[in-house]
């Protein structure tokens, strides 16, 4: 990732292996929604909170994502790799998507021993 006057370069293929993750991780989020959810109690619950919170950001950020992907690429001077340009909302925007996640996942792998990973 490059800044330039307001812009950011984004590898065309990481934002493409980013998406693949998300949506791998929604699966899970959304299995775990519908086991949890025929249970009144555990609507109560900060668990269900958290995983209706994470699967909605998680599918906003694959919505932005899949936006920025449609972004004709360019090839980067340095390495050849076609790179995509950003502004700088749309930049804040998915980053601040990606640290939600983040706290989202860390507080389910740490409070609920809850991963999401597809093994």
């Amino acid at each position: 990732m490059k800044e330039d006057k307001g812009y950011y370069s984004l590898p065309l293929e990481d934002c493409v292996e980013r998406i693949d993750e998300c949506l791998d991780r929604k699966k899970v989020l959304k299995s775990y929604v519908q086991e949890h959810a025929s249970i009144d109690k555990n609507w109560d619950s900060g668990l269900m909170t958290l995983l209706c919170e994470y699967y909605s950001i998680i599918c906003r950020y694959v919505e932005v994502m899949n936006e920025l992907i449609l972004t004709p690429p360019y090839a980067d001077e340095l390495t050849d790799e076609e790179v995509i340009s950003i502004d700088i909302q749309k930049y804040a925007l998915i980053s601040s998507y990606s640290k939600l996640m983040l706290v989202d996942e860390m507080e389910l792998k740490f409070l609920h021993k809850v991963h999401l990973f597809i093994q």
